[in-house]
């Protein structure tokens, strides 16, 4: 299911996810569990790019999508909450 988004709402995203500090220290040094959530279809934080951070906490959980990309909450919102409810368990 597509979602329209409108230019500059797409534009300022991606400007703020540039711009923004990088976190790998805060992955590094969880002390609690991780759930990385990634999207087949995903071009802003493909798998492959995603699956490098994995190993950086202590204990990592992965979920991928197989029929969403960046939005799966939105793309595929009821597998979403599942797996947000089983980690969260």
């Amino acid at each position: 299911q597509g979602h329209n988004f409108s230019v500059q709402a797409l534009v300022s995203y991606y400007e703020a996810m540039i711009n923004r500090p990088g976190r790998t220290m805060i992955l590094k040094n969880a002390k609690v569990p991780v759930l990385f959530v990634m999207g087949v279809y995903d071009n802003a934080a493909p798998v492959k790019d995603m699956l490098q951070q994995c190993y950086l906490p202590e204990k990592s959980y992965i979920h991928i999508f197989q029929n969403a990309g960046h939005m799966s909450m939105l793309e595929e919102k009821e597998k979403s909450n599942r797996v947000i409810d089983n980690f969260i368990q």
